[in-house]
């Protein structure tokens, strides 16, 4: 584990979870610079997690529409009823 992790705009400095902006006007991100230049490495840019409940409740509305559309409704309508976005027309 190293002190920094990289951020989209800059640094997090994990001893204090300090936001450090890419600013070289920053005294906290010249100080990152140094540490970088002695030879240190920041950890990367975490990956965000899934959520996994969001993306089951999805995947069931996608269910639900395909078995309405089985049972005869349009597609539209069935998007409706399952709450899930229509299909684009065209």
């Amino acid at each position: 584990m190293s002190d920094y992790i990289l951020s989209e705009s800059g640094v997090i400095r994990i001893s204090d979870n300090a936001s450090i902006p890419d600013d070289a006007g920053n005294r906290d991100w010249r100080a990152y610079l140094q540490w970088v230049a002695d030879g240190n490495t920041p950890d990367p840019i975490p990956e965000r997690a899934v959520d996994s409940s969001a993306a089951e409740e999805e995947a069931t509305k996608l269910a639900a529409k395909d078995k309405l559309v089985s049972l005869g409704l349009t597609e539209p309508e069935a998007a409706v009823v399952a709450r899930v976005e229509p299909p684009a027309a065209g």
